[in-house]
């Protein structure tokens, strides 16, 4: 009985850790990693809004290659001096080129993303986001990367997200 009580503990104490050290990864992104803002594609509008989130799709994202049915590792994007990118290529591993940013693509079979495919936000805000142009992400240099806010046309930061 002590024997499965150490391991119980131990099995807890690994997953705590395990959590704990995503969690100040995602933090370091958040504080140290480069904004990079990318272009919203249309989406059905009877999807836009729907409840307390809105459903994202990326321009970028309809521009990547697909090579033998397999979707490339990362999107490597030149970034402008407003943040604004552009995709400017793809590859397997992330880019060392001085003035890119390369981010992971999420692979769901036979689709590919730069970012998540919905924004969540507080309830009864929805108005909020109707102008919503841009994506705002943080991207670390492993290619990592999160979506901290959504933007209007003009760059101007929608809702009270301030990262």
């Amino acid at each position: 009985m002590r024997a499965d009580r150490i391991a119980i503990v131990a099995a807890w104490l690994l997953i705590v850790v395990a959590v704990a050290y995503t969690v100040s990864g995602h933090e370091r992104t958040l504080r140290d990693g480069q904004l990079v803002l990318l272009q919203l594609a249309p989406v059905d509008p009877r999807s836009l809004m729907q409840g307390d989130y809105m459903a994202l799709r990326f321009a970028v994202d309809g521009q990547l290659p697909r090579e033998d049915g397999q979707w490339p590792n990362y999107a490597h994007l030149h970034v402008g001096a407003e943040g604004r990118a552009v995709l400017a290529g793809a590859g397997d591993e992330p880019s060392s080129e001085p003035g890119m940013v390369s981010m992971r693509i999420r692979q769901n079979g036979r689709e590919a993303s730069v970012g998540p495919n919905a924004f969540f936000f507080q309830e009864g805000t929805a108005a909020v986001y109707e102008e919503a142009r841009w994506g705002g992400f943080r991207v670390a240099a492993d290619g990592t990367a999160l979506l901290t806010a959504l933007y209007d046309e003009n760059l101007q930061l929608l809702g009270s997200n301030r990262r």
